[in-house]
């Protein structure tokens, strides 16, 4: 929330030469507007006066530096590590290999010719192997004592190979279409090895450092997976004591994995598909580069259900992705800070899985089958940017393919900035940025070719700054903001109607000519003017009643869209309490409704000035509701630090939502098509998609 200028200890009383100057300002004259502010009457300025100062910004256009603040999580990945499944198929198994010799008594490993052998059906044979870039085929049953080189071991449908346990696998490729048993306590594959079976696998403690698939189940009493090494279970994995994956290794599951300890270290992927199980006692965490990824369609829901989760950082956004339902009795938060989670994620939720594949069923059946399905996927995040101090992300506009952020300093002191954003696909970079170390940007829209923000200055109070752009961005060659002192300390608002702007500060509302700036009309309030709003029809101010520190009731003002002075209101709403009174208070007019965020007392919809329905968060009774935004068939509300809501229209119910932000404000939103861009606080811009289904 935005503390007011006055509680940055500025005493218009002063003498102004005692609060810090911009670093360059230039004075091109200055007239005091005559505005009095003793009534709630409108008062029409007689002869137009403008009060001007021009100062420096600072632009940067460097998109691919500024874009190292984009963090983005949405889109389909190829088959690698970091996409669907392993990446890993094995191949059909051979209906009549070739082979050059018969593997029989007469065969001699230390005599082995670089030739393709096979084993034929019904034989058997205990021998060593001297691989030579060959192909051993087996048919019958052998028995390995011992290799050595490169090469491949094929069992055929119907074969049957014994190895002895202790041998590792190295350097070589077994496929498995038959019968593979290994015998003994351990069974190794190294790096630079491959070993693929085709059906169901029973091993001793297994060792992973190169490439092991499992074309179905496999169970195994504990596995380490290390070193880049793939484990590919197609189904089911289930491991008696402990399962571990080390440094970049990863493991991919098809339907279930069930172990009483998943530890996961340095860079680690346990990758699981959709509607798949993972069931542990305990998933250890042990480093921030390990992931848990769901690979799958949209909304279409894996579980890990654990009795407790340690974790050692507080952004777990690359720690858990994809569409999962967290289900776990304790989470050990090593970080000490609320934790990050992505929008995809669910926590305890109430994803029910039918018993398919290897796994049970998980969850509670749904006694009827529900309509469209609503979810929110995280798309990308964009850091504040880099200060020495608290910035907030305050306001959020669009403009085709492009978002304008405003972000002003939290608490005390003055550094202001506004960025340009691009989303192509499921990509978004900072295009443009423009930075003032000494005035804060509340508010902004989008004008034409320009930027009109609504902020604060320790020398002016209240203003409009309006700076140029070139193609949507800013220009290296256009570095002077031009700045409209208005009454007040802070402004709050500035919405364009006509030719005229309209400006919200916490004494009243004012118009301006847009193209002259000149002070036309003011209408003064008794608390602050806090929102304003036009739909081309009518036109809203939302103004408190008084200036009690903590609460206040509110009127809503509605005027003709024509009434450019605001002569006159044709009706006005009294609104319920709003607290606090020093957060936003966004209103949007839809036709005879209008929607009002109302802080700590949530969202409601008046309907020709009568409450007819409402949103509260009733479980963070602290949270505020500060923006929304309104389409055809949603309200969608950032809600403080108790997150973002996406509500039904017409009875405001929940249909979506993401709520675990680290604390973090949600203060603005923004839609886009189904592109939703949340002003977050401290936390910068995070950007979602609405999915239905």
């Amino acid at each position: 929330m935005k503390v007011h200028l006055s509680q940055k200890k500025l005493l218009f009383g002063q003498n102004r030469n005692s609060f810090a100057t911009p670093r360059t300002i230039k004075y091109l004259g200055m007239v005091a507007v005559a505005v009095s502010m003793t009534s709630c009457s409108q008062d029409v300025v007689d002869e137009p006066q403008v009060n001007l100062t021009k100062s420096e910004v600072v632009i940067n256009n460097n998109s691919d530096e500024l874009s190292k603040r984009v963090t983005m999580y949405g889109g389909k990945a190829p088959l690698t590590r970091a996409g669907n499944g392993s990446g890993i198929t094995m191949p059909a198994p051979p209906e009549s290999p070739r082979y050059d010799l018969v593997l029989d008594e007469s065969y001699k490993s230390w005599a082995a010719e670089k030739k393709d052998y096979c084993l034929p059906a019904g034989k058997t044979l205990k021998t060593d192997l001297q691989f030579k870039k060959n192909v051993y085929y087996v048919g019958g049953e052998l028995t390995v004592t011992n290799y050595w080189g490169q090469g491949k071991l094929v069992v055929l449908p119907g074969g049957k190979v014994n190895y002895l346990s202790g041998m590792a696998v190295n350097s070589i490729e077994i496929l498995n279409y038959g019968e593979f048993k290994v015998d003994g306590n351990s069974f190794t594959v190294n790096k630079g090895a491959t070993f693929m079976t085709s059906g169901d696998f029973s091993s001793p403690a297994l060792k992973v450092g190169g490439t092991l698939y499992v074309g179905n189940a496999m169970d195994v009493p504990e596995a380490d997976v290390y070193e880049t090494a793939v484990l590919h279970i197609s189904c089911g994995l289930v491991v008696e004591k402990h399962l571990t994956i080390n440094n970049s290794a990863t493991v991919y599951v098809g339907s279930y994995l069930s172990s009483p300890v998943v530890e996961m270290n340095s860079a680690s992927l346990l990758r699981i598909k959709s509607g798949s199980l993972v069931s542990t006692g305990e998933l250890l965490m042990r480093n921030p580069s390990c992931t848990i990824a769901v690979a799958g369609d949209e909304m279409e829901y894996a579980v890990l259900s654990a009795d407790k989760i340690e974790i050692s950082h507080q952004n777990v956004k690359k720690m858990f992705t994809g569409w999962m339902d967290i289900h776990y009795k304790e989470i050990d938060n090593r970080s000490g800070k609320e934790l990050e989670w992505l929008s995809s994620v669910k926590l305890n939720g109430d994803t029910y899985l039918p018993a398919a594949g290897c796994h049970p069923s998980f969850g509670k059946q749904p006694e009827t089958e529900t309509g469209t399905s609503v979810g929110l996927e995280h798309i990308a995040q964009v850091e504040s940017p880099d200060h020495a101090h608290d910035i907030s992300s305050s306001c959020i506009q669009t403009t085709g393919d492009k978002a304008y952020v405003s972000y002003h300093t939290r608490g005390t002191g003055y550094h202001g900035c506004i960025e340009v954003l691009n989303l192509s696909g499921n990509m978004c970079s900072i295009l443009s940025y423009m930075e003032h170390t000494s005035i804060d940007f509340n508010h902004l829209i989008v004008d034409n070719d320009r930027i009109i923000a609504a902020g604060d200055d320790p020398k002016l109070g209240a203003f409009l700054g309006i700076v140029n752009l070139g193609g949507g961005i800013f220009q290296p060659s256009a570095t002077e903001l031009t700045q409209v002192g208005l009454g007040g300390a802070s402004a709050n608002c500035v919405v364009r109607n006509g030719s005229s702007l309209y400006a919200t500060t916490n004494e009243g509302c004012y118009t301006l000519d847009a193209t002259s700036f000149n002070m036309l009309a003011s209408v003064p309030a008794a608390g602050s003017s806090k929102f304003v709003h036009t739909d081309g029809t009518n036109m809203g101010v939302l103004s408190l009643t008084d200036r009690n520190s903590r609460q206040s009731m509110a009127t809503l003002d509605i005027y003709g869209a024509t009434d450019y002075r605001l002569v006159s209101p044709e009706r006005s709403i009294a609104l319920d309490m709003v607290a606090p009174v020093n957060g936003k208070n966004v209103f949007q007019l839809d036709g005879n409704d209008v929607y009002v965020c109302l802080g700590t007392n949530g969202v409601k919809r008046y309907s020709d000035g009568v409450a007819v329905a409402g949103f509260k968060l009733e479980d963070d009774v602290a949270a505020a509701a500060n923006g929304l935004a309104v389409d055809g068939k949603y309200v969608y509300v950032a809600y403080g630090h108790g997150g973002l809501f996406v509500l039904d229209k017409s009875d405001l119910s929940v249909v979506a939502s993401y709520r675990y932000s680290g604390g973090k404000s949600a203060n603005y939103v923004s839609v886009s098509g189904d592109i939703l861009y949340v002003a977050y606080g401290l936390s910068g811009v995070q950007i979602f998609k609405l999915i239905e289904k």
